[in-house]
C-alpha cells in the first residue's frame, strides 16, 4: 500500500463498462438445491441420481455448507428436527442461517473443495482465518461500485499474499495440479492455490449466498466483475433481506400420478412429498416427481402411510 492512495486503489480498480455487461445476481436459489439433496439423502439416493448440472453451485460444496449448518451429521444423513425448522423458515430466515453458518464456519474448508487440486500430508490450513481477512479486504473497497475481479485478485498478491498462510510458509503444504501430479509449491504458485481461493470465495459461497453479485463482459464468459448484493447487509447482521418471494406456489398433480412443483412450493411439503415418489428431475419451471407402486412401497418400508401422502 502506498503511503497517501486510497485503500482501495491498492486491491485493483472499478471495473470498466463492458466488464459489466451481463449482471449476474444473488439469488436465494441455494435453499431449492438444499432441499433437492436434503430429499434425496434422506431417501438414500445415490447423489449421482439427481440432476445438478444446471446448478450454479457444486454437489459437494452444497454438502459442505449443509453439514456447515448443522443440517446434516458426519455421514451426510440429514438431522430430522434442524431440517425441519430449515424447511419450515421463510426463505429470508433461511438464507441467513445457511449464509451465517458459513462465514463463522472452522469446517467449510474452501481450499480443500478447490477442483483441480490434489492435496497430500498431515498438514492442516485455517479456513476462517482466511476467509475473515479475504472479507475484511472486500469490505475496505467502494460498496456501490462494480470492481474489477483479475485485478483485485492481483492487488491482493500485492497486498497481503500471506492471507492464508501463517507465517509465509509455501513450502510445508503438500498441493499437486490433478491434471499432471506436479507439486505446487513456493510463491510462484500463488495465482493457482491461493489466487484461486480468492477467487472461489468471490464467485463461489459469497455468490451462493446472496452477499454478492458478480458480472461478465458477454453470456458465457468468465467472471470479471463483482459488488455487494442489495441483501449484503442484512447478511452481515444476520437480518432476513428484503425482497425475498414468499413460497405461495401450488402443486399440479396428474392422473398418470405425475406431480410438478413449482420453485416457489413450500421447500417443507417438496421434502414430504419426495418421501412418498420417484424423482423425474427439474426443469426451470419446476421439480418432478411421480406416485409409482414402487415409491409408496419404500416409503411403508420407512414408516410411512398412504393416507399421510393423501393429507399431503
Amino acid at each position: 500500500h502506498i503511503p497517501g492512495e486510497p485503500e482501495a486503489a491498492a486491491l485493483g480498480r472499478p471495473a470498466r463498462s463492458g466488464e459489466s455487461a451481463v449482471v449476474l445476481s444473488a439469488t436465494d436459489r441455494v435453499l431449492d438445491h438444499a432441499c433437492t439433496i436434503l430429499a434425496a439423502l434422506r431417501l438414500g439416493l445415490s447423489l449421482d441420481q439427481i440432476q445438478t448440472e444446471g446448478w450454479n453451485i457444486p454437489l459437494r460444496n452444497l454438502q459442505a455448507l449443509l453439514f456447515t449448518a448443522g443440517l446434516t451429521d458426519g455421514s451426510g444423513i440429514p438431522l430430522p428436527e434442524p431440517v425441519r425448522k430449515f424447511l419450515e423458515a421463510p426463505r429470508g430466515e433461511a438464507i441467513v442461517q445457511l449464509a451465517s453458518s458459513w462465514i463463522k464456519s472452522t469446517s467449510y474448508n474452501e481450499l480443500r473443495l478447490l477442483s483441480g487440486l490434489t492435496f497430500e500430508g498431515e498438514w492442516v490450513n485455517d479456513p476462517l482465518s482466511a476467509r475473515t481477512r479475504l472479507i475484511e479486504h472486500l469490505t475496505r473497497l467502494p460498496q456501490d461500485t462494480w470492481w474489477n475481479l483479475d485485478s483485485f485478485i492481483e492487488g491482493l498478491r500485492l497486498k497481503d499474499p500471506d492471507f492464508q498462510r501463517p507465517a509465509g510458509d509455501y513450502d510445508s503444504w503438500f498441493i499437486r495440479r490433478s491434471s499432471s501430479g506436479e507439486y505446487l509449491s513456493g510463491f510462484s504458485s500463488w495465482d493457482e492455490v491461493d489466487g484461486a481461493l480468492a477467487r472461489s470465495l468471490i464467485t463461489g459461497p459469497l455468490h451462493w449466498l446472496g452477499y454478492y453479485d458478480l458480472a461478465a463482459p458477454a453470456l458465457g464468459m468468465p467472471v470479471s466483475a463483482f459488488r455487494p448484493s442489495s441483501w449484503a447487509d442484512n447478511l452481515r447482521l444476520e437480518i432476513a433481506p428484503n425482497g425475498i418471494e414468499a413460497e405461495t406456489t401450488s402443486v399440479t398433480a396428474y392422473p398418470d400420478g405425475r406431480l410438478d412443483l413449482p420453485r416457489l412450493t413450500q421447500r417443507a411439503l417438496r421434502y414430504q412429498l419426495a418421501r412418498f415418489t420417484s424423482w423425474l428431475g427439474e426443469d426451470e419451471h419446476a421439480y418432478h416427481y411421480r406416485v409409482t407402486p414402487a415409491a409408496l412401497e419404500h416409503a411403508r418400508q420407512q414408516g410411512l402411510r398412504t393416507n399421510q401422502l393423501v393429507n399431503l
